[in-house]
């Protein structure tokens, strides 16, 4: 299958980081998640019913991120996959882009980790 529904840019503020002190506050990160589903019944259709619903994706990306502290993004990564995976069975694999603007480096814009996981 090669159809993907992307959410890029969802907004997030998550207690994350390694030493204590950075996840004593919430942070901002950005996370893009990749739905790969078949796309056509809905498309053919133009019916919503038949579509992931974008909204609820979004929702769930952000209630997970902002759910639980972790030092790692690639934590939270993994967190997010298998969210997403499981409230949309249709789903054959999600992809899912955590950034983070580090604040121990300062002359690095963004930190990124990009998993795909599949059924």
């Amino acid at each position: 299958m090669s159809d993907m529904i992307w959410l890029n840019g969802v907004e997030c503020r998550a207690k994350i980081g390694v030493p204590a002190a950075e996840r004593a506050r919430r942070q901002k990160l950005l996370v893009d998640a990749g739905l790969e589903v078949d796309v056509r019944a809905a498309g053919a259709r133009d019916d919503f019913r038949l579509a992931v619903d974008y909204w609820a994706v979004e929702k769930l990306i952000r209630a997970e991120a902002e759910s639980k502290e972790c030092a790692l993004i690639e934590t939270l990564a993994e967190r997010l996959a298998a969210a997403v995976l499981k409230a949309n069975p249709a789903a054959a694999a999600a992809t899912i882009r955590v950034h983070k603007t580090p604040a121990v480096m300062p002359k690095t814009r963004e930190v990124v980790v990009e998993i795909r996981r599949t059924r």
